[in-house]
């Protein structure tokens, strides 16, 4: 009746008051209770009567929460038209609470807590937090329907005895996961992340684990988080997808004649499929040609979790052209453990076979078969919330140690290479993008056919297509972007590479700078880079500046 009469006090008091702001002053019986009072926070200013009463309940629950268990509200008045004052008598604190944990409840409490005869003492304000941990370690241990409260509860001498009671019912374990929304979903796929997680303890921590591993699929995105079935005997995860648009292109074809007027091909063609089968399956297929000097045809193909094992298998035949000079054809092939979908390891054998055309044969230009065993390892981290940098971090590092045949020379041979990415995000407009490609070959002589060769918009910019070669190359590739709009950002470039060349005895410091765009539409992310190269063995001139454009449809 008492909280009608102030209820009605204020609706009337709030007709006759303009719009303005009004105070609220809380005070105890005494200067001592005044102090208990003023250590507790609570909003003073408000903007209507509504929102000082909910603010004097909330006060009021603060105060049972800091162990004043007896107080009472008393009166309320107002001091002048703006500043409403409550009374309240706080009566005797409670200040400690011990609480019989019992022998079966020990594992239960979190390590933090410590016992004396099967007791813990605590303060008062701490037991709520204490009820909540010792639940969040009963979730954390698979049972999800625990239950924890105290009971018996009495007081002497101003403190709270209890004792703690736990329901924990059944320990919860992943017995399933289905899918719904795709249908064809690659069943290797499911059967693996089934066995990441089955009979695993369910909680919160290894359901987020879960959806994390879902969003590694590329080809696949979730509607929405993970639902849970739970029946009297098994734990059911319901996970919700859609296919994605994993599938990209990039290129482009034209016709020139040579000098006897003959016509030729050229362009640029960079195609990925991903999933067409639904087997989870990766296909790349990149074909370039200048119509003069260079022809590149990479093919590959990744099968994971072949034979419904984490093992995935993948193929690559590499076939480059340099004018009427030679001709290299590599294959490789690699058989890869899945740590999860993202993190693989791989064992593989790789040969190249190199033909002289004009048969030269001569110590740095000639014939030669070489083979390697070789070891890999590559590792993505996603951030698929971000659709213009979805790669957050990319590393792929590879070992070959193997021979080479030639006609002249024959060498026991050692290769590595390393491609390092990552994004450091300052905040949601400025990122900090930071690549590394890196390869060395260890021979006892070299031969020009056999090396690495790199520039270009993939890799060190300002510089041709594979117009640089080395036996040993380093390079730390640098942006930083600025996104104007959610579809848009401008970055600069500033690339830094060292090679190595024994062929010709020679070594370079190269240097690429310069600034792009990046337009992401609902058919792909279209990218314009303007960038200068140099050496150390020339100057920089603006006649050297070289213009990538690149347009990634996806679908």
């Amino acid at each position: 009746m008492k909280k009608f009469f102030l209820f009605l006090f204020l609706i009337i008091a709030n007709r006759n008051v303009s719009a303005q702001n009004f105070y609220l002053k809380i005070i105890g019986q005494n200067e001592f209770e005044d102090k208990s009072v003023d250590s507790i926070d609570y909003i003073k200013k408000h903007q209507n009567l509504k929102s000082i009463i909910d603010e004097n309940n909330s006060f009021y629950e603060k105060l049972n929460k800091k162990g004043f268990l007896n107080a009472q509200f008393i009166e309320n008045y107002k001091l002048n038209d703006s500043v409403f004052c409550y009374k309240y008598s706080l009566g005797k604190k409670i200040n400690y609470a011990r609480i019989y944990i019992g022998i079966k409840n020990h594992e239960n409490i979190p390590e933090t807590y410590r016992l004396k005869n099967d007791t813990l003492q605590l303060n008062y304000e701490e037991i709520d937090a204490f009820l909540n941990s010792t639940l969040m370690k009963l979730e954390n241990n698979g049972f999800s329907m625990a239950k924890v409260k105290l009971s018996n509860i009495h007081y002497k001498d101003n403190n709270i005895i209890a004792d703690l009671e736990a329901t924990t019912g059944n320990r919860r374990q992943v017995n399933s996961i289905v899918i719904n929304g795709y249908d064809k979903f690659p069943e290797s796929h499911k059967r693996n992340i089934t066995r990441l997680y089955r009979k695993k303890v369910f909680n919160q921590k290894n359901l987020n684990k879960l959806y994390d591993d879902f969003e590694k699929f590329r080809f696949v995105k979730q509607t929405k988080y993970p639902e849970i079935l739970f029946t009297k005997d098994s734990t059911q995860v319901y996970v919700y997808l859609e296919k994605s648009k994993p599938n990209s292109f990039d290129g482009y074809l034209g016709f020139t004649n040579d000098e006897e007027s003959k016509l030729i091909l050229s362009g640029y063609l960079d195609l990925t499929l991903n999933n067409v089968l639904n087997s989870g399956e990766r296909f790349s297929l990149y074909w370039k040609s200048d119509g003069q000097d260079q022809k590149t045809f990479n093919l590959g193909l990744e099968l994971p979790y072949i034979f419904k094992s984490p093992i995935g298998l993948k193929i690559e035949l590499n076939i480059f052209k340099q004018d009427s000079t030679f001709q290299n054809t590599r294959n490789n092939i690699e058989l890869g453990y899945f740590f999860n979908y993202n993190t693989r390891l791989y064992l593989g054998y790789q040969s190249t076979e190199s033909s002289d055309i004009q048969n030269t044969n001569t110590n740095t230009l000639s014939d030669f078969d070489n083979s390697f065993l070789t070891t890999a390892m590559e590792f993505i981290d996603l951030k698929n919330d971000d659709f213009l940098f979805p790669e957050k971090t990319n590393l792929n590092l590879k070992i070959g140690t193997g021979k080479r045949d030639s006609k002249l020379l024959n060498d026991h041979q050692f290769f590595g290479s390393l491609y390092l990415k990552h994004n450091f995000y300052l905040n949601s407009k400025n990122i900090i993008t930071i690549k590394s490609q890196n390869f060395y070959l260890q021979s006892k002589n070299y031969i020009v056919n056999e090396l690495s060769r790199f520039g270009g918009i993939n890799s060190i910019r300002g510089f041709n297509e594979n117009s640089l070669q080395a036996n040993t190359f380093s390079s730390l590739l640098t942006e930083y972007r600025y996104v104007l709009t959610t579809n848009l950002y401008i970055h600069s470039i500033l690339d830094y590479g060292f090679l190595k060349d024994y062929t010709t005895n020679s070594r370079a410091e190269l240097l690429g700078f310069g600034f792009g765009f990046g337009l992401l539409s609902k058919n792909g992310l279209f990218n314009l880079i303007y960038a200068n190269g140099s050496t150390n063995n020339q100057a920089v001139k603006l006649s050297n500046s070289i213009v990538h454009i690149s347009f990634k449809a996806n679908f």
